[in-house]
């Protein structure tokens, strides 16, 4: 079974769901790793492919804006990975 999430988010009282899968962030993670990534084009294609569709035309009005995409990319992927409490052992 797939690591799924559901992640609620709020920009400027506007909400936004998105609908993360592990296939989809995997694809982003592979993708970014590309010696030839387009950063900004990564982040819009993981975001539209996981937005909600009732979300869809609000996130499209907001990536247009400056390092809006990436900012939003952040928030979701810092709220999908499940949070680990690793040490180095000596």
């Amino acid at each position: 079974m797939a690591f799924e999430k559901k992640v609620e988010i709020s920009i400027n009282s506007i909400s936004l769901v998105f609908n993360v899968n592990l296939s989809a962030y995997n694809k982003y993670i592979t993708g970014s790793m590309k010696p030839t990534a387009n950063g900004l084009q990564l982040a819009t294609n993981f975001l539209t492919s996981v937005v909600d569709d009732k979300c869809k035309s609000e996130l499209m009005e907001f990536t247009k804006q400056p390092g809006a995409a990436l900012h939003i990319l952040g928030t979701v992927i810092e709220e999908y990975q499940p949070d680990y409490d690793i040490t180095v052992k000596k």
